[in-house]
């Protein structure tokens, strides 16, 4: 027996037909579309703030170290100013005294003492620029802001200091039409805060639709692209308060060839040195070691051999290094004293026999020592500019040493110059080229990425290595030749050459049946492509480690680049 639906069951029925039909026009017509909805902002930035503190917004990024505040005067803890904002405040804690380097001129401050000291005498501040806080010094921002690229605007609830930092890297694009600003990137995503017509937002990251943006009072979050007009480079409306550096430069390519000596006897085969050398127009001694922790200077300086150089036509630009096992260079960098000491005793050696350039060749710089490394850099910059000294930094390739701030160096250096070698070296794990061509123009490319071509010297090398794997026992070693030894050992031995046109060099081997021997030579031929290369990125010049390991043979070759 069927049974009929009852009035009851029929109207059941019709509101689940009609509960169906609106959830298919909900998600096909969009005036059915839930309203929009705010995101809740508590706790938006992470950070509490303390009393008398606020939370760091910088580049629409937040640090999880806030600024406090002194007698209504905002201070930073130095470190992390120099890391968000580009400071050059350099905190010496054992030797109580703060550090800025300007292009002329070195000021020292005393946490909580008013006024600093200069070349010239003392100048006179209303408040302490250096403040401690427990282990910490903080630096008055504003007094920080006088001579560096950034601006900062104080907003409450929650307390915060939004700034705008390294403006050369940062776009800023107008809001055209009013618009919404998103947690993602995607109309349904919740809201942020509406946008008025004729604000102006900061771009954190460009996309095809959305644009990952920051508001001016710190909120964070995307814009729909048709909303925004066109995006200029922000530093392009400020006046930069960063201090002007001049540098010594010269309007020719820089031919440069270092001559490595260990006594001052060797002073006396400059000749020999320069029997065959053609298209070389600097020549750099390697006189100058650091003696010690104190900075005390080891020097083999020659007025005689400036002199010598100077009548066949080359500058001199003495070496500086590290190298000396007597020396800790993280405790020799980070000492104020003991940078003051080795740059009065360097710049002193360097005006007493007459030198062109100062080159600083320290090596074996680990993140650790790098931020003193860079306040050695511009401290001697500082004398060398006083002194008309050209500076020169060697670096190795960026690959190796991201950490080293080039930016910072070229900044204050009149020459950046990149040893392209050493891409495989005693203690590598397999055996290699020591210097290929991708690898050299891979380095190039890194240093471009930081330093200007017009102030890039690309070093080069006239030695390789011969390498030995002894079969059965996994034993890789090497041995350094020059390029006459490399040749005579090939020739010697009978081994087989053949031109790799991806590395840009002869590659030669033999197998003795107990070992594996191959060389990756460096002669005229890889060196021709090296060189190519400076035209290429249209660099300032070339260098060559070292004098004596070339074949004379190059020197044609050097002088039709360079």
């Amino acid at each position: 027996m069927k049974k009929k639906l009852t009035v009851a069951g029929m109207m059941v029925v019709c509101l689940v037909i009609i509960l169906c039909i609106i959830g298919l026009m909900t998600d096909s017509l969009p005036q059915f579309a839930p309203a929009d909805k705010y995101k809740d902002l508590t706790g938006y930035f992470a950070v509490e703030p303390g009393e008398g503190e606020a939370v760091m917004v910088v580049n629409g990024e937040v640090s999880e170290v806030s600024a406090w505040q002194v007698d209504g005067r905002w201070y930073l803890d130095c470190e992390e100013a120099a890391a968000m904002l580009g400071s050059r405040m350099y905190a010496d804690y054992e030797e109580n005294v703060a550090v800025f380097a300007m292009p002329q001129d070195i000021y020292r401050f005393v946490p909580g003492v008013t006024g600093y000291d200069t070349r010239t005498g003392r100048v006179d501040t209303e408040q302490a620029v250096i403040v401690a806080r427990g282990e910490k010094w903080g630096v008055s921002l504003d007094y920080l802001s006088e001579y560096t690229d950034f601006n900062y605007t104080y907003y409450e609830d929650p307390s915060r200091l939004v700034m705008l930092a390294n403006w050369s890297e940062l776009t800023v694009r107008p809001v055209e039409k009013a618009c919404k600003m998103r947690d993602e990137a995607e109309k349904k995503a919740e809201i942020v805060e509406d946008l008025e017509a004729g604000v102006s937002v900061y771009v954190l990251e460009e996309g095809e639709e959305w644009a990952r943006v920051t508001a001016a009072d710190g909120y964070s979050g995307y814009v729909e692209n048709s909303a925004l007009g066109k995006g200029s480079r922000y530093g392009d409306t400020q006046q930069s308060r960063t201090p002007e550096y001049t540098h010594i430069t010269r309007d020719y390519k820089i031919s440069l060839g270092w001559h490595q000596m260990t006594t001052q006897e060797h002073n006396a085969t400059l000749e020999e040195r320069l029997a065959n050398v053609q298209g070389l127009n600097v020549i750099s001694p390697t006189w100058f070691s650091v003696a010690d922790n104190s900075g005390n200077l080891t020097s083999l300086a020659s007025i005689d051999y400036v002199n010598a150089a100077h009548a066949k036509g080359l500058e001199v630009w003495g070496l500086i290094d590290n190298f000396s096992e007597n020396v800790d260079t993280l405790v020799l960098l980070s000492s104020t004293a003991a940078r003051t000491n080795l740059i009065n005793q360097l710049i002193s050696a360097a005006l007493g026999c007459g030198l062109d350039g100062i080159n600083l060749d320290f090596e074996s710089i680990t993140e650790e020592r790098a931020p003193h490394y860079l306040e050695f850099i511009r401290e001697l910059s500082v004398s060398c500019r006083n002194n008309r000294l050209l500076f020169s930094v060697d670096d190795p390739v960026p690959q190796f040493s991201s950490h080293y701030g080039r930016r910072e160096q070229a900044l204050v250096a009149d020459y950046v110059i990149i040893m392209g070698y050493d891409e495989h070296y005693s203690g590598s794990q397999e055996a290699g080229s020591n210097a290929s061509l991708p690898f050299v123009e891979q380095g190039i490319q890194d240093t471009l990425a930081e330093v200007p071509a017009s102030r890039v010297i690309n070093a080069m090398p006239f030695y390789t290595r011969l390498w030995t794997e002894t079969y059965g026992t996994g034993e890789l070693s090497c041995e350094t030749m020059g390029m006459d030894e490399a040749a005579a050992y090939v020739s010697e031995n009978q081994m087989e050459i053949y031109w790799d046109a991806d590395l840009g060099q002869n590659v030669s081997e033999r197998d003795s049946g107990e070992a594996l021997y191959r060389i990756w030579l460096e002669d005229t031929a890889s060196l021709a492509e090296k060189l190519k290369l400076i035209d290429k990125y249209q660099l300032a010049g070339g260098a060559f480690w070292k004098l004596g390991f070339e074949n004379a043979a190059v020197w044609a070759t050097v002088q039709e680049y360079l």
